[in-house]
């Protein structure tokens, strides 16, 4: 999959999280490692990252991205393509530069982790929520209290018109 081209229009799927975390890029040809850099984040999402940089990697280039997120013990691993880049405009100030790449194949359990730092605190609350009602207690098969709490969190998302329910 590359990258998509911009109609100027909002196209993001995911929310974004302002997020300063170092981000690691390795460019991998088909002799090794043909460049390597650190960048600071200036937000994350599900579906990308913008880097905040003085230097601009080609739109198309294709990469693999590592860092990780804070409270999630997983190293992020995720391979994506440089969609747009933000460059300093002549007579205008910009507050950031730098480059925005959308990822395009998750490794291991990139995407998860990823989602966890969105959803777990709107889960956590809502376990919360749940375990107070008492329901959970009279269902014995830790499986079926497990399924219990997913029909639930489903009927909560379609009672709030969020996410996706049950097709």
């Amino acid at each position: 999959m590359g990258p998509r081209k911009s109609s100027g229009a909002e196209r993001r799927k995911f929310p974004r999280k302002a997020s300063k975390i170092k981000v690691k890029l390795e460019v991998v040809g088909s002799k090794g490692l043909v460049f390597e850099a650190f960048l600071p984040s200036a937000d994350v999402s599900i579906g990308g990252v913008f880097l905040e940089s003085e230097f601009f990697l080609k739109l198309g280039t294709e990469l693999l991205v590592v860092f990780n997120l804070p409270d999630i013990p997983e190293v992020v691993r995720v391979k994506g393509f440089v969609v747009r880049q933000v460059r300093p405009s002549t007579g205008t100030k910009n507050l950031r530069t730098g480059f925005a790449i959308e990822f395009s194949e998750f490794v291991g359990d990139a995407r998860i982790a990823l989602a966890s730092y969105f959803l777990a605190p709107t889960a956590r609350e809502f376990v919360k929520k749940y375990m107070r009602k008492g329901r959970h207690s009279q269902i014995r098969d830790q499986n079926e209290r497990l399924v219990d709490l997913i029909v639930a969190w489903e009927m909560d998302c379609l009672d709030r018109g969020v996410g996706r329910t049950i097709t």
